[in-house]
């Protein structure tokens, strides 16, 4: 089964750094909104995931979907190496956004194991050396770990079996991903709830229900949410006039803009 799309296939990778923890770490149970995958690369450490709790030595690999909760520690006399990836804006066919198809967070990569490692070194590498374009080349490195997962995962009837879905919840789930995936590249078009639709192929009411029952909000108030993000973020440059960001996030009505942004803010623009 292939869960990836050419199309919405384009993960962020947040973040990526490989700390060395000694028996001071301290326990830190916490969760994130993301996806994160931790692998231990040296040394051991004790890893409490949902309650239960997993001796982790070299080569263990975990992937923690979101608000997964989980936390690490470190016993006497011990220490650990490990690598840990933040990552979002993953799409996967059938699944809700940044979800992966694992039943455990602690992964079984069976013979595709040391060619994971592998790969994970050479992150451990660009970072610590930061040649041209390693940002790239990490982001590169993270797709091939995100790929061996998956086909490690297919091979697990039972996580296939779990995680599928009905053929009509797949198609409610791929369409809220395609239209996630088209507002955050198109955010700065004009679009209508019918232009969303008739791209789709569906019709705009279904589209309206579909979407505001995987996400809480109707697509255009979705699209107002990436306009108003992006906003905040170009707010931070005083070189932008007001309806500079506005034109740019996508209102040519720069008034409209601001009344939006103080319904959502609290605060207009100019006094962000």
């Amino acid at each position: 089964m292939n869960y990836t799309n050419s199309r919405t296939f384009n993960p962020e990778i947040l973040y990526a750094f490989d700390p060395w923890n000694e028996e001071t770490h301290p326990y830190n149970c916490h969760h994130h909104e993301f996806l994160e995958i931790s692998i231990l690369l040296e040394g051991e450490s004790e890893y409490i995931v949902q309650g239960q709790q997993y001796h982790a030595t070299a080569g263990t690999v975990f992937l923690f979907n979101p608000r997964t909760e989980h936390g690490e520690q470190q016993k006497a006399g011990t220490y650990s190496h490990q690598l840990h990836i933040g990552i979002s804006n993953l799409y996967l066919e059938g699944l809700a956004r940044n979800v992966f198809p694992n039943k455990s967070a602690l992964l079984d990569l069976s013979h595709l194991h040391g060619a994971f490692l592998e790969k994970a070194w050479q992150i451990v590498h660009e970072l610590n050396h930061q040649e041209v374009e390693s940002a790239l080349q990490i982001k590169a490195l993270v797709i091939e770990l995100l790929v061996y997962i998956l086909r490690s995962l297919a091979v697990d009837q039972e996580n296939k079996i779990e995680t599928r879905l009905s053929k009509t919840e797949k198609r409610k789930r791929n369409l809220v991903n395609h239209t996630i995936y088209y507002l955050e590249t198109h955010h700065d078009e004009e679009i209508t709830l019918e232009q969303l639709a008739e791209m789709l192929y569906v019709t705009p009411t279904y589209l309206s229900k579909t979407f505001k029952a995987a996400t809480g909000v109707g697509p255009i108030n979705y699209l107002i949410q990436i306009r108003l993000n992006h906003a905040k973020e170009l707010l931070k440059n005083d070189c932008l006039s007001v309806k500079e960001v506005a034109k740019t996030v996508g209102y040519e009505d720069a008034y409209h803009f601001s009344k939006l942004f103080k319904k959502y803010y609290g605060k207009s623009p100019s006094q962000f």
